[in-house]
């Protein structure tokens, strides 16, 4: 079972702020209204995938109540990001030679009806060697450099995932065995490169978008003191900052629609 560690904090990170969207506001019209290019990309979907994906992080939340989020990645520019999607968006003999990581459209993701949720986080000002560490876990094309799967292994994380989801062979819960969503786990290892922790409330090595949120929004104080301690030249950690929309606070499978 994951644990995570309740904040002592009394109250919510006041950084963090909601950005309701606008009537039949597009995700990526979202972001260019809040100035998002950078930063730690969260999605909820509404696809059967997405809702069980939701569904199964209720083990990281005290009320035990769906996630809101589905999808981790790391913006790349206001027209793409980098994630784990567990649907495939290249060609599938890809996923063993970029350790499973993809350059993701916004475009893909911009129907609100499709994915009503969205977040923009930063916890860093240091894009540049987040961008870098991307490349060390998923290779580089252009040079031949090899995904480092040593690092951690995209593909093996996303089998039990993908059975869980289609219901095939045990079907676990992959977070109760300590199996984290390859997307997320995606992201916090490349920022833990980095020098930044993403989930200082996980008591297991198990990554999901909701212990990443619950860090975000709640774990302000712990980034606060880490930010003091730190070579802000080198680390550049800063309290969590960012915008977010919840079209869908409860989670539900309704796309797509009958």
């Amino acid at each position: 079972m994951i644990s995570i560690r309740q904040s002592t904090a009394d109250s919510a990170n006041p950084k963090l702020v909601e950005v309701p969207p606008e009537p039949n506001e597009t995700n990526s019209a979202w972001l260019q209204r809040v100035g998002a290019k950078d930063g730690l990309l969260l999605l909820g979907g509404a696809s059967t995938t997405h809702f069980r994906i939701r569904v199964a992080q209720s083990h990281a939340r005290a009320d035990l109540k769906p996630s809101n989020w589905s999808l981790a990645g790391i913006l790349y520019d206001d027209a793409t990001f980098l994630s784990v999607p567990l649907e495939l968006c290249s060609d599938s003999s890809e996923i063993a030679q970029a350790n499973g990581i993809q350059t993701c459209k916004i475009s893909d993701y911009d129907d609100p009806e499709r994915f009503p949720n969205i977040a923009v986080i930063r916890f860093t000002r240091d894009t540049e060697k987040i961008y870098a560490n991307c490349l060390v876990l998923g290779g580089d094309k252009e040079a031949k450099r090899p995904a480092q799967r040593n690092v951690i292994d995209l593909p093996t994380l996303m089998l039990p995932w993908l059975s869980y989801i289609w219901i095939c062979g045990r079907a676990n819960n992959p977070l109760t065995d300590g199996l984290g969503l390859p997307s997320a786990a995606f992201v916090e290892t490349v920022y833990g490169i980095a020098g930044i922790e993403l989930t200082p409330g996980l008591a297991s090595a198990t990554s999901c978008p909701e212990a990443i949120w619950q860090a975000a929004k709640y774990w302000q104080a712990f980034y606060k003191e880490a930010a003091k301690t730190s070579n802000r030249r080198n680390a550049a950690q800063q309290i969590p900052t960012g915008q977010y929309a919840l079209r869908q606070r409860a989670a539900a499978a309704d796309w797509p629609k009958d």
